[in-house]
């Protein structure tokens, strides 16, 4: 269920909260013990009201239980909170009835409407966020809220090791709070818990109430490759003391190869595993041809043919995983392979294809902001936002990939949604693409940077087509030393047409930009080397005042060197 947050409220809301528990008792906190009465009396049939309009155009009908005991509560006091159409975020005080209802009018639809506790309770966000947009209001809806108290208590148990019943000494247990949803569906809204076992094999955790995803992993490290076993307990109730014994079963192992599907051929790739963004088991080769994937007892090297993998599950749920499969020296690519369960794949030689037919291509080209410059050589990182997966992959999905000299890079098989598109090592926003998941799409992208650009002739008239730019930074009353850079920012294409491209990336300072080139615009030679003197042939040099994302256009000439120094000559 989605999360909706009022951050805009969030210091007022805190304010009020606060500001109402310290002007009257709070039930909440009355009701810690669940047998307390009331701090006021139940109103029957408790009814609040949202909008201005004359009669009510919908109604919900909703009930306050305890979470994990389905225990109605009576007289407790909530905050309702909505956010209507004209951005204004009314709120209203009610408690509910002797039966732990209460009736929410609507006399004019909100946009939002999430219901709050006090004091020592949380309502969790998939019981908080009344669903909107799925109700049709023929008749009256009905919405059931779950209040959770914020008490802490102890769960603790003993890890042993499937077969022989050894306590899993030094053995990784983990904790970590679930949402759950009014469909049962589940989701890890803060980052787990960890501890390690004790000689005896004992964990224990203080926790506050509420459902949690428990997993221990354990490796055996007895061996000379590790064997690895572990235990998911996908939800466990924890709303009281509570002793939870664990045993660890060595993760079972899967192989197979994988394919390039345009050759047929086995292909290097990593096998990446997730079960959520914490129970995950990354960079797992296939074989490569290059390095050994084994050895003998003798020690001599033992190499698989290429793209066969072997893989023991173990830091992942073994019945509850995806596999990522991404060519080996590539993020560009990938393939994804949700719903996987160890006991399907374990004992068959599994065959993964990548590159195969209807696999979605999207090629993006990236050009300055004016003239359409191709941007060669250039990282580009397509972030996932807003994508048709699982929440805890997205942050795994991140595709990248370097621009040609055409400045275009191609991704293949990314999921459909919504990605932001940054440049340079990920510090500037490119702006955004929506893949569709088409065979073949294409986006258009501008890198929005202060540039010189144009053409560099010889004396003749010629364009120069092998050009250096000597660039000096001047600000804060400071001028730097001069530096070089290829004209053409190393791209043949550019160089090819004679068309000069100098990048000015700081804001706020001064470039003084000259252009310097061999005797008659030859090509560089080895021995050749970037000062001033070393250059038959420079132009005159022009200062630019960078304060924005702009494009000077450049049409020099070059001229005699009065410095000019040819190569022997002692220097001063």
């Amino acid at each position: 269920m989605p999360r909706t947050h009022f951050c805009i409220l969030c210091a007022a809301l805190a304010g009020l909260i606060a500001l109402l528990i310290l002007l009257s008792p709070s039930p909440a906190v009355a009701q810690a013990g669940e047998t307390a009465p009331p701090a006021e009396a139940p109103k029957a049939g408790s009814v609040i009201e949202f909008g201005a309009g004359d009669k009510a155009i919908g109604q919900i009908d909703c009930s306050l239980l305890l979470l994990g005991t389905d225990k109605p509560q009576p007289g407790f006091k909530l905050l309702a909170m909505a956010k209507m159409a004209d951005r204004s975020n009314p709120t209203r005080e009610l408690v509910t009835d002797a039966k732990g209802a209460f009736t929410i009018q609507l006399k004019e639809k909100p946009t939002e409407l999430r219901i709050f506790a006090f004091g020592d309770f949380v309502i969790p966000d998939g019981w908080s966020n009344v669903p909107l947009s799925r109700f049709k209001f023929e008749k009256a809806e009905s919405w059931e809220v779950r209040v959770r108290p914020l008490r802490n208590v102890t769960l603790k148990g003993n890890v042993r090791i499937g077969g022989s019943g050894a306590p899993a000494v030094r053995a990784n247990v983990m904790l970590a709070p679930l949402d759950v949803a009014q469909d049962g569906t589940s989701q890890i809204f803060d980052q787990p818990l960890g501890t390690m076992t004790d000689e005896d094999g004992n964990y224990e955790f203080h926790v506050p109430t509420g459902y949690y995803m428990l997993w221990a992993y354990w490796a055996d490290r007895t061996k000379d490759q590790w064997v690895g076993h572990s235990r998911v307990i996908k939800q466990v109730e924890i709303f009281a003391d509570k002793e939870l014994p664990l045993t660890v079963e060595k993760g079972p192992t899967i192989t197979g190869k994988i394919i390039d599907a345009r050759t047929g051929q086995g292909i290097a790739a990593n096998v990446n595993l997730y079960t959520n963004q914490y129970l995950r088991q990354l960079r797992n080769p296939s074989a490569d041809g290059e390095f050994a994937d084994e050895y003998t007892p003798e020690g001599k090297e033992i190499f698989w043919p290429v793209g066969t993998f072997k893989v023991q599950v173990w830091l992942v749920d073994p019945e509850d995983f995806t596999a990522v499969i991404r060519p080996a020296g590539s993020d560009a690519v990938m393939k994804i392979l949700p719903n996987l369960k160890a006991s399907e794949l374990q004992g068959r030689e599994i065959v993964w294809r990548l590159y195969d037919k209807g696999t979605n291509e999207l090629e993006v080209k990236v050009t300055t902001h004016k003239q359409d410059l191709p941007m060669n050589e250039l990282d580009v990182q397509l972030l996932p936002k807003d994508i048709d997966v699982p929440e805890a992959l997205k942050a795994s999905l991140t595709a990248s990939g370097v621009t040609d000299n055409n400045g275009k890079v191609k991704f293949m098989g990314l999921p459909k949604g919504l990605y932001e598109a940054y440049g340079g090592r990920g510090t500037m926003l490119l702006g955004t693409i929506q893949v569709t998941g088409e065979a073949s799409q294409t986006a258009h992208l501008k890198f929005e940077i202060p540039f010189v650009f144009g053409t560099v002739k010889l004396p003749d008239g010629a364009l120069c087509k092998n050009v250096m730019a000597f660039v000096t930074m001047k600000a804060e009353g400071r001028t730097m030393r001069p530096y070089a850079t290829d004209a053409f920012c190393k791209n043949p294409v550019l160089q090819e047409k004679g068309t000069v491209l100098v990048p000015l990336t700081q804001r706020g300072v001064t470039f003084l930009v000259q252009f310097a080139a061999f005797p008659d615009g030859r090509a560089w030679r080895d021995e050749d080397w970037a000062s001033m003197e070393d250059f038959a042939l420079i132009t005159d040099q022009t200062e630019y005042k960078v304060d924005s994302e702009e494009a000077w256009e450049v049409n020099h000439t070059l001229k005699p060197n009065p410095n000019y120094k040819p190569k022997g000559e002692k220097k001063d």
